[in-house]
Protein backbone atom coordinates (compact mmCIF):
# COMPACT_ATOMS: atom_id res chain seq x y z
CA UNK A 1 0.00 0.00 0.00
CA UNK A 2 1.41 3.35 -1.05
CA UNK A 3 1.65 6.47 1.05
CA UNK A 4 -1.37 8.04 -0.65
CA UNK A 5 -3.45 4.93 -0.10
CA UNK A 6 -2.44 4.75 3.57
CA UNK A 7 -3.43 8.40 4.10
CA UNK A 8 -6.74 7.84 2.34
CA UNK A 9 -7.39 4.73 4.44
CA UNK A 10 -6.56 6.61 7.64
CA UNK A 11 -8.93 9.44 6.68
CA UNK A 12 -11.69 6.95 5.99
CA UNK A 13 -11.07 5.37 9.38
CA UNK A 14 -11.17 8.74 11.13
CA UNK A 15 -14.38 9.71 9.31
CA UNK A 16 -15.99 6.40 10.22
CA UNK A 17 -14.99 6.90 13.85
CA UNK A 18 -16.47 10.39 13.89
CA UNK A 19 -19.72 9.15 12.34
CA UNK A 20 -19.92 6.36 14.91
CA UNK A 21 -19.36 8.86 17.72
CA UNK A 22 -22.03 11.21 16.35
CA UNK A 23 -24.48 8.32 15.94
CA UNK A 24 -23.78 7.20 19.50
CA UNK A 25 -24.38 10.72 20.84
CA UNK A 26 -27.61 11.04 18.87
CA UNK A 27 -28.82 7.68 20.16
CA UNK A 28 -27.99 8.68 23.73
CA UNK A 29 -29.80 11.99 23.25
CA UNK A 30 -32.87 10.25 21.83
CA UNK A 31 -32.87 7.76 24.69
CA UNK A 32 -32.62 10.55 27.26
CA UNK A 33 -35.49 12.39 25.54
CA UNK A 34 -37.77 9.37 25.63
CA UNK A 35 -36.88 8.67 29.24
CA UNK A 36 -37.99 12.19 30.15
CA UNK A 37 -41.16 11.82 28.06
CA UNK A 38 -42.02 8.50 29.71
CA UNK A 39 -41.29 9.79 33.21
CA UNK A 40 -43.52 12.82 32.70
CA UNK A 41 -46.34 10.75 31.20
CA UNK A 42 -46.12 8.20 34.01
CA UNK A 43 -46.12 10.93 36.68
CA UNK A 44 -49.15 12.57 35.09
CA UNK A 45 -51.01 9.26 34.88
CA UNK A 46 -50.24 8.58 38.54
CA UNK A 47 -51.64 12.00 39.47
CA UNK A 48 -54.84 11.41 37.52
CA UNK A 49 -55.30 7.92 38.95
CA UNK A 50 -55.00 9.18 42.54
CA UNK A 51 -57.32 12.11 41.85
CA UNK A 52 -59.86 9.77 40.24
CA UNK A 53 -59.78 7.47 43.26
CA UNK A 54 -60.28 10.48 45.54
CA UNK A 55 -63.29 11.56 43.48
CA UNK A 56 -64.78 8.07 43.68
CA UNK A 57 -64.28 8.07 47.46
CA UNK A 58 -65.90 11.50 47.65
CA UNK A 59 -68.88 10.18 45.68
CA UNK A 60 -69.36 7.37 48.21
CA UNK A 61 -69.86 9.97 50.92
CA UNK A 62 -72.18 12.18 48.86
CA UNK A 63 -74.83 9.87 47.41
CA UNK A 64 -72.73 8.93 44.38
CA UNK A 65 -72.32 12.58 43.35
CA UNK A 66 -69.16 14.50 42.47
CA UNK A 67 -68.24 18.05 43.53
CA UNK A 68 -68.92 21.02 41.32
CA UNK A 69 -65.94 22.01 39.17
CA UNK A 70 -66.10 25.42 40.86
CA UNK A 71 -68.51 27.17 43.21
CA UNK A 72 -68.59 30.48 45.05
CA UNK A 73 -68.90 30.43 48.83
CA UNK A 74 -69.25 33.97 50.15
CA UNK A 75 -66.33 35.88 48.71
CA UNK A 76 -64.31 32.75 48.04
CA UNK A 77 -64.24 30.48 45.02
CA UNK A 78 -63.85 26.77 45.78
CA UNK A 79 -62.83 24.37 43.02
CA UNK A 80 -63.09 20.59 42.88
CA UNK A 81 -59.45 20.15 43.86
CA UNK A 82 -60.03 22.09 47.09
CA UNK A 83 -62.71 19.72 48.41
CA UNK A 84 -60.67 16.52 48.00
CA UNK A 85 -58.51 17.24 51.06
CA UNK A 86 -60.07 14.50 53.23
CA UNK A 87 -59.32 11.90 50.53
CA UNK A 88 -55.92 12.87 49.12
CA UNK A 89 -53.43 15.73 48.90
CA UNK A 90 -55.01 16.97 45.67
CA UNK A 91 -52.95 20.13 45.42
CA UNK A 92 -49.74 18.09 45.45
CA UNK A 93 -51.16 15.97 42.62
CA UNK A 94 -52.44 18.88 40.56
CA UNK A 95 -49.40 19.48 38.36
CA UNK A 96 -48.46 17.51 35.27
CA UNK A 97 -44.68 17.93 34.74
CA UNK A 98 -45.24 18.24 30.98
CA UNK A 99 -48.08 20.73 31.39
CA UNK A 100 -47.60 22.84 34.56
CA UNK A 101 -50.12 25.52 35.47
CA UNK A 102 -48.18 27.68 37.92
CA UNK A 103 -49.73 31.10 38.27
CA UNK A 104 -52.80 30.21 36.20
CA UNK A 105 -56.29 31.48 36.96
CA UNK A 106 -59.67 29.94 36.36
CA UNK A 107 -61.29 30.91 33.07
CA UNK A 108 -64.63 30.71 34.89
CA UNK A 109 -64.02 32.85 37.99
CA UNK A 110 -60.51 34.32 37.53
CA UNK A 111 -59.67 32.80 40.92
CA UNK A 112 -56.28 31.06 41.18
CA UNK A 113 -56.28 27.67 39.43
CA UNK A 114 -52.64 26.54 39.14
CA UNK A 115 -53.53 23.00 38.09
CA UNK A 116 -53.14 20.78 35.04
CA UNK A 117 -56.45 18.92 35.21
CA UNK A 118 -60.15 19.56 34.59
CA UNK A 119 -63.26 17.73 35.81
CA UNK A 120 -65.96 16.66 33.32
CA UNK A 121 -68.65 19.32 33.74
CA UNK A 122 -71.40 16.94 32.56
CA UNK A 123 -71.58 15.54 36.07
CA UNK A 124 -73.15 18.77 37.30
CA UNK A 125 -76.08 20.74 35.88
CA UNK A 126 -75.82 19.67 32.23
CA UNK A 127 -78.49 16.97 31.92
CA UNK A 128 -80.58 18.21 34.85
CA UNK A 129 -80.36 20.68 37.69
CA UNK A 130 -77.80 19.59 40.25
CA UNK A 131 -75.35 16.68 40.21
CA UNK A 132 -75.58 13.53 38.09
CA UNK A 133 -74.96 10.43 40.27
CA UNK A 134 -72.09 8.22 39.19
CA UNK A 135 -74.25 5.17 39.88
CA UNK A 136 -76.59 6.26 37.08
CA UNK A 137 -73.80 6.27 34.51
CA UNK A 138 -74.14 3.15 32.37
CA UNK A 139 -70.68 3.02 30.76
CA UNK A 140 -68.21 4.63 33.20
CA UNK A 141 -65.17 2.93 31.64
CA UNK A 142 -65.78 4.90 28.42
CA UNK A 143 -66.65 8.24 30.03
CA UNK A 144 -64.07 10.93 30.74
CA UNK A 145 -63.81 11.92 34.39
CA UNK A 146 -60.59 13.98 34.37
CA UNK A 147 -58.88 15.54 31.35
CA UNK A 148 -55.78 17.68 31.04
CA UNK A 149 -56.34 21.41 30.74
CA UNK A 150 -54.02 24.02 29.28
CA UNK A 151 -53.77 27.65 28.25
CA UNK A 152 -52.73 29.76 25.28
CA UNK A 153 -50.31 32.65 25.03
CA UNK A 154 -47.36 33.67 27.13
CA UNK A 155 -47.26 32.62 30.76
CA UNK A 156 -49.77 30.41 32.51
CA UNK A 157 -52.83 32.45 31.50
CA UNK A 158 -56.31 31.08 32.09
CA UNK A 159 -57.18 27.44 32.65
CA UNK A 160 -60.50 25.60 32.79
CA UNK A 161 -61.41 23.69 35.95
CA UNK A 162 -64.29 22.11 33.99
CA UNK A 163 -63.87 19.92 30.92
CA UNK A 164 -66.42 20.64 28.18
CA UNK A 165 -65.08 19.44 24.81
CA UNK A 166 -61.77 19.37 22.96
CA UNK A 167 -63.32 21.18 19.99
CA UNK A 168 -62.89 24.37 22.01
CA UNK A 169 -59.24 24.38 21.01
CA UNK A 170 -55.86 22.71 21.23
CA UNK A 171 -54.63 25.17 23.86
CA UNK A 172 -57.54 24.61 26.21
CA UNK A 173 -57.21 20.81 26.08
CA UNK A 174 -53.60 20.11 25.12
CA UNK A 175 -51.73 16.98 24.10
CA UNK A 176 -48.48 17.50 26.02
CA UNK A 177 -47.24 13.91 25.91
CA UNK A 178 -45.83 13.58 22.39
CA UNK A 179 -49.20 14.55 20.85
CA UNK A 180 -51.16 12.45 23.34
CA UNK A 181 -53.18 13.35 26.43
CA UNK A 182 -53.79 11.43 29.64
CA UNK A 183 -57.40 10.90 30.67
CA UNK A 184 -58.98 9.31 33.74
CA UNK A 185 -62.25 7.50 33.07
CA UNK A 186 -65.20 7.44 35.45
CA UNK A 187 -64.34 3.92 36.63
CA UNK A 188 -60.93 5.17 37.84
CA UNK A 189 -58.63 3.77 35.14
CA UNK A 190 -56.25 6.07 33.25
CA UNK A 191 -55.32 5.92 29.57
CA UNK A 192 -53.16 7.88 27.16
CA UNK A 193 -55.16 8.86 24.08
CA UNK A 194 -54.66 10.70 20.85
CA UNK A 195 -57.36 13.36 20.58
CA UNK A 196 -59.59 12.43 17.69
CA UNK A 197 -60.43 15.97 16.69
CA UNK A 198 -60.07 19.63 17.45
CA UNK A 199 -62.81 20.57 15.01
CA UNK A 200 -66.57 20.32 15.64
CA UNK A 201 -67.46 19.19 12.08
CA UNK A 202 -69.38 15.92 12.36
CA UNK A 203 -68.61 15.72 16.07
CA UNK A 204 -71.17 15.55 18.85
CA UNK A 205 -69.84 17.95 21.46
CA UNK A 206 -72.05 16.56 24.25
CA UNK A 207 -71.56 12.80 23.89
CA UNK A 208 -68.93 12.34 21.17
CA UNK A 209 -65.62 10.52 21.17
CA UNK A 210 -62.69 12.23 22.83
CA UNK A 211 -60.14 9.71 21.61
CA UNK A 212 -59.55 5.98 21.72
CA UNK A 213 -62.40 4.33 23.63
CA UNK A 214 -63.11 7.44 25.76
CA UNK A 215 -66.17 9.58 25.09
CA UNK A 216 -67.44 12.83 26.53
CA UNK A 217 -70.32 10.93 28.09
CA UNK A 218 -71.57 7.38 28.58
CA UNK A 219 -69.58 5.78 25.78
CA UNK A 220 -71.20 8.12 23.28
CA UNK A 221 -74.75 7.11 24.22
CA UNK A 222 -77.55 9.24 25.67
CA UNK A 223 -78.58 7.73 28.99
CA UNK A 224 -80.86 4.74 28.55
CA UNK A 225 -80.03 4.29 24.84
CA UNK A 226 -76.90 2.18 24.94
CA UNK A 227 -78.20 -0.20 22.24
CA UNK A 228 -77.80 2.53 19.62
CA UNK A 229 -74.58 3.29 17.74
CA UNK A 230 -72.41 5.72 19.74
CA UNK A 231 -72.50 9.36 18.79
CA UNK A 232 -69.14 10.45 17.46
Amino acid sequence: MGVVDRVRFQRIGVAAGILALVASMMAAGALAHWQIVNERRTSCQSNERKLAIALLLYSQDYDSCLPRPEVRTGDTWINWMDVLGPYTDARALGTCPANPGRGARSAMSLAPYPYSYALNNRFYGVFAQGPFPLDNLEIPAQTVLIAETGSCGAGAGLREPAYTDTSRGFCVYPSPHESRMNVAAADGHVVSIKIRHYRPDGHNTLYGRMGGSIYNWNGGHPNGRTWEAPLE
